[in-house]
């Protein structure tokens, strides 16, 4: 079955290449009420560490099909994942909240993204909306 796509050229003449489409991913939420904040937490640790050893394989594919120095780019994922600062502020928010963890990631992160777009010429800005999204997509 041949499906039809139409899009917009990037330069012009004509190539002959696989495609490939960017699908943005549903990022969408239930906001919940939460009886026992130890389990959400519980719950929120297993999806990072999950988002970690994807990320990890991730790297490991790019540094091979793209070198090292493109495939550095998911070190700082890696590293936000770590960050203590930003981890500790959303299992307040589950404790003291009893939000689940979807709520409490996108609040703390929509914080984070604030004050990063208040930064102005520095590169990691331009990436905050695309390492939160990956962030949100871990639970």
């Amino acid at each position: 079955m041949t499906k039809m796509l139409k899009g917009i050229a990037a330069s012009d003449g004509i190539a002959a290449a696989k495609a490939y489409m960017l699908v943005q991913p549903d990022l969408s939420f239930s906001e919940a009420s939460i009886d026992d904040p130890e389990a959400e937490i519980k719950r929120l640790e297993e999806a990072v560490a999950a988002a970690k050893n994807e990320l990890k394989i991730i790297k490991e594919k790019a540094a091979a099909n793209l070198g090292a120095e493109e495939a550095e780019v998911f070190e700082a994922h890696l590293t936000i994942l770590s960050d203590p600062e930003l981890m500790g502020n959303i299992n307040d928010k589950i404790k003291d909240e009893k939000v689940n963890a979807e709520k409490a990631l996108k609040d703390v992160t929509d914080t984070f993204i604030a004050m990063f777009e208040g930064m102005t010429d520095n590169a990691i800005c331009k990436n905050v909306p695309v390492i939160f999204a990956m962030l949100q997509s871990a639970c």
